[in-house]
C-alpha cells in the first residue's frame, strides 16, 4: 500500500510540490446554464498520498476546486477506490454517520486527527442499494466499513461537511480489467440520477521505481512513455489497449499490480465513447502519477460559488 511504503523522512518534508498542468476551466454564461445536459460527469482521481492534505500545495489546491467542476450538487457520491478489493461487488456507507479509516502509517500526527463529518441518508441508501442490485445482479453489503484513504483524502477538501451521502463500492481484481470497464457501463445510468461516480487510484503506481531524489515534477522516462501511450489511447478511445496496460510500453513496470489502474477503467466504462479531458496532470517521486480525468462536456465545467469552510477544527489541522 502506498502510505505504508513512505519512509519517515516525509515527516520533515511537510509538503511535496510538483509541477502540474491544470486543465483550464471552461466558464459558462448564465444563459448557457439553462441548456445544461442532465447527465452528470464522471471522474478518475489520483489520490496520491495523504501528506498532500498538509499545508498548501498544488494537489490540495486542485482538490479544493473539485466542487466547482460540477454543474450542481450531486445526489450522492459513489467512489471506487484501489484500497478496497473483494471477490464480488460490495457496498459500504449505509449508516447514519459513516467513518473514515487511517489505513496508512509513518505520517505526521495531524493526519490521524482529521475527522470527516458525513451524514447518512436511509432513503438514499435504500434507493442506491436497489439500483445497484438491479444493474449489477449481485451485491454484497458491508454498511459499517469505514472509508479508506482513497475515498476521503481527495474529497475532504472539496466537501468538508457534505450535504449529500457518500458511498463506496469495492473493486474486484480477480475479475480482470475488461470486467471493470463493463462494470462502469452498468453504473453509467446512475449519472442520470445525479450520482457522481468516482474512480480513485493512480495510473502509474510503482513503488520499486520511486526516486527519492526526484525534483518536484520530475518523471522517470519509462513512466512518461507509458503515460503518453495511455493518453494516446484515451484520445483515440482505444479501449482494447486501455484494458491491456501491460501491452503498452513499460506497462509491466508502470502497473506492477492492477488495483490502482482499475478505477480508470470503471470511469471509462461509465462514460463509454465520451471524450475525456485532464483535470490535473502531475508526478511525485518520479514514478507515481497524479493525472486525473473527467468527461469533457463543457456543462460539467461550470463555476458556482464554493461554500465557505464550516469546520474550523479541520481547517486548523490541515492548514
Amino acid at each position: 500500500m502506498l502510505c505504508k511504503e513512505i519512509p519517515a523522512l516525509l515527516h520533515s518534508q511537510g509538503e511535496l510540490w510538483e509541477r502540474e498542468k491544470h486543465a483550464e476551466p471552461i466558464r459558462v454564461s448564465i444563459a448557457d446554464k439553462t441548456h445544461m445536459t442532465k447527465l452528470f460527469p464522471v471522474w478518475f482521481l489520483a489520490h496520491g498520498a495523504p501528506f498532500h492534505l498538509l499545508g498548501k500545495n498544488p494537489v490540495r489546491q486542485f482538490w479544493q476546486q473539485l466542487a466547482n467542476k460540477l454543474p450542481r450538487q450531486p445526489r450522492a457520491i459513489l467512489c471506487l477506490s484501489a484500497h478496497w478489493l473483494t471477490p464480488s461487488p460490495c457496498l459500504s456507507g449505509m449508516v447514519d454517520k459513516p467513518k473514515i479509516q487511517y489505513d496508512f502509517s509513518g505520517f505526521p500526527d495531524a493526519l490521524y486527527q482529521i475527522k470527516w463529518q458525513l451524514k447518512g441518508n436511509a432513503n438514499s441508501a435504500q434507493w442506491l442499494t436497489e439500483k445497484l442490485q438491479d444493474c449489477l445482479g449481485e451485491l454484497e453489503l458491508e454498511p459499517e466499513r469505514a472509508f479508506d484513504h482513497g475515498v476521503w483524502v481527495p474529497l475532504i477538501n472539496a466537501w468538508q461537511e457534505p450535504d449529500f451521502p457518500v458511498y463506496q463500492l469495492s473493486l474486484c481484481p480477480q475479475q480482470g480489467a475488461k470486467w471493470h470497464l463493463d462494470l462502469g457501463k452498468k453504473l453509467a445510468p446512475l449519472r442520470e440520477e445525479d450520482v457522481l461516480i468516482i474512480g480513485s487510484g493512480g495510473i502509474v503506481h510503482n513503488f520499486a521505481g520511486i526516486n527519492w531524489q526526484a525534483m518536484p515534477g520530475q518523471v522517470e522516462p519509462w513512466a512518461a512513455e507509458f503515460m503518453l501511450a495511455v493518453e494516446s489511447a484515451l484520445a483515440q478511445q482505444d479501449y482494447s489497449a486501455l484494458c491491456s496496460p501491460w501491452s503498452l510500453p513499460y506497462g509491466r513496470k508502470c502497473v506492477p499490480t492492477i488495483e490502482h489502474y482499475l478505477p480508470l477503467l470503471v470511469m471509462l466504462g461509465s462514460c463509454y465513447h465520451e471524450p475525456v479531458t485532464a483535470l490535473y496532470q502531475g508526478w511525485e517521486l518520479g514514478s507515481l502519477s497524479l493525472h486525473s480525468y473527467t468527461t469533457s462536456d463543457k456543462s460539467h465545467e461550470t463555476q458556482y460559488p464554493k461554500p465557505e469552510p464550516v469546520n474550523p477544527e479541520l481547517q486548523r489541522l490541515i492548514s
